[in-house]
């Protein structure tokens, strides 16, 4: 079986759920999530609690900054209260994806400034980026996996119709 053909069954059963612009979202594994990104950029924190259920936390930050308000650190910490809210004690950066630009583009200092904002932002919270997949446009799908027990990270070449798959068993990130 391709990968492409696996990560269809996983999803299968879960909810779609799209991140759309300036928008952050907490779902249980019940959930795949969908982001599309070109300049903006998106941090997924996973976390799992005490009964085993896995959290995701995803954002879809389009400038780092609006007026005098750092909009990564708002939603980085909006992400990581509303899991610990729900009870995930052990959270985790799964990636940073996104912030893509073509060269000599108007994007590409606020492509490059979401990234270096949202990595500030991870810092407060101790977290390392398990992912770093920035600097092209792609979209993102993101699930855990009950057949593998792992995280399942689709990432769309939008441009070309390709994807790959990554995986990343949860005890590697949970152990």
């Amino acid at each position: 079986m391709d990968d492409d053909t696996m990560f269809n069954r996983e999803s299968r059963d879960k909810k779609i759920c799209y991140v759309h612009v300036n928008e952050t979202v907490v779902k249980d594994e019940r959930h795949m999530i969908h982001v599309d990104l070109g300049s903006c950029a998106s941090v997924v924190l996973c976390g799992i609690d005490d009964s085993r259920t896995v959290w995701f936390g995803a954002n879809h930050l389009f400038k780092h900054r609006v007026e005098n308000s750092d909009k990564a650190l708002e939603q980085v910490a909006s992400l990581y209260n509303s899991m610990v809210e729900r009870g995930a004690a052990r959270i985790c950066c799964l990636g940073l994806f996104g912030a893509g630009y073509r060269e000599k583009s108007v994007a590409k200092s606020t492509a490059q400034l979401n990234v270096l904002t949202i990595l500030d932002a991870l810092s407060v919270f101790n977290l390392t980026v398990e992912i770093f997949q920035t600097g092209f446009s792609q979209g993102i799908s993101v699930l855990k996996s009950d057949a593998r027990d792992s995280f399942l990270i689709r990432h769309h070449t939008l441009g070309e119709h390709t994807s790959r798959i990554i995986e990343i068993p949860l005890i590697q990130l949970f152990r």
